[in-house]
């Protein structure tokens, strides 16, 4: 009698590759990388601040400030470095937060995720009380992000605000508010991945699982293999992945096997928090005012990720090896490369696109 031992493997001989707008490059399988940004600042008008920092800077302008991520979207961020002056010329690329040397950044966050993002000024200020405030020829827009940018110096910059009538009364509502009212979050995820639970997978038959997914992309799309069907646990047709779920593989015949899966494209969603530092023309990090991204956004890319799952027979009479920490027999786990970092995908820098400049205010 023989039993159908299940056995993985992590083909990615093309590795993984994201691209945007044409812009993509293989990286070396082994090579640890995530899907990094790049974009160029856009500057609109703001409201002049009335306080003073603890080294007595006084009347700063909360500039709107955008990133355009050259996908033709302008994406709302903000100063963290008070004290800092914002370098508007250089393009500004994402780094993780050990790479940015400001204190509080959870708190940051935290306000952030209940501040001004580009597209709810009305719905914070009516949540902060001052909707009926006169704004004195300033729009919702300003005065929210004005608020937002006020709280977000007073955590990373020890920024004082002193409020007075109108436009000054609600900008400090907002700021209050969002203190008030936020609490700290932890870094987003800066690098992609993607595994796959293989423990309680077997062979009855023709198909071979149960698989679940994990994975912080939103959605993984993929062609039907040849040889092969993917299906949940109803037998239904499956053509995506997404975090948790569950899947089968259906041969064609029950006999020794094996599948490939070469995916169509890959959905990720930029978290709200990712950090941009200003870089020179060679990449290198150039001291200059770090920016923080105020609200998410989805973009789907082209992309290739290949796996196997490969299934074959050994003797049932064998002795079944045991696994050193769980125990469970090998001849009932099936395997894609074991909890499969997508170590092949490659950094992703979106294209560079030059924008219209707006003065940015000089003691900002």
């Amino acid at each position: 009698m023989m039993t159908k031992a299940l056995k993985g493997t992590l083909a990615a001989a093309a590795g993984v590759a994201l691209g945007l707008g044409g812009v993509a490059a293989a990286q070396a399988q082994d090579e640890e990388v995530g899907i990094a940004a790049a974009g160029d600042v856009i500057l609109e008008d703001g409201i002049r601040l009335n306080g003073e920092t603890p080294n007595g800077q006084q009347s700063p302008e909360a500039t709107m400030i955008g990133l355009d991520l050259g996908d033709g979207e302008t994406r709302t961020v903000y100063c963290i470095q008070l004290q800092v002056g914002l370098e508007e010329d250089l393009l500004h690329e994402e780094r993780p937060w050990d790479d940015v040397p400001v204190e509080d950044l959870p708190k940051v966050l935290g306000v952030l995720l209940n501040g001004y993002n580009g597209s709810n000024a009305a719905e914070l200020l009516e949540a902060a009380g001052v909707a009926g405030e006169d704004l004195e020829g300033f729009s919702a827009d300003q005065v929210a992000y004005a608020g937002t940018q006020s709280a977000v110096w007073s955590l990373t910059d020890g920024w004082a605000l002193e409020s007075a009538d109108g436009a000054d009364t609600a900008v400090q509502g907002v700021q209050d508010y969002l203190i008030e009212n936020s609490e700290p979050v932890d870094e987003p995820d800066f690098e992609p991945y993607f595994e796959v639970d293989d423990s309680q997978a077997k062979t009855e038959g023709a198909t071979v699982g149960p698989f679940t997914a994990s994975t912080n992309f939103d959605a993984v799309t993929f062609a039907q293999p040849e040889g092969a069907t993917i299906v949940d646990e109803n037998g239904e047709e499956v053509t995506s992945f997404t975090d948790g779920q569950t899947f089968y593989v259906k041969f064609d015949e029950a006999a020794d096997s094996s599948v490939t899966l070469v995916t169509d494209s890959i959905t990720w969603t930029t978290p709200a928090g990712r950090t941009f530092v200003p870089v020179d023309a060679d990449g290198a990090d150039v001291e200059g005012q770090r920016l923080i991204l105020a609200e998410e956004h989805t973009s789907e890319y082209a992309a290739e990720i290949e796996f196997e799952i490969a299934v074959e027979e050994i003797p049932s009479e064998s002795p079944k090896p045991q696994l050193p920490v769980t125990g469970a027999s090998l001849t009932t786990v099936a395997s894609v490369g074991g909890a499969v970092l997508l170590a092949g995908i490659v950094a992703m820098v979106l294209m560079r696109r030059r924008a219209a400049r707006a003065d940015w205010g000089s003691d900002a």
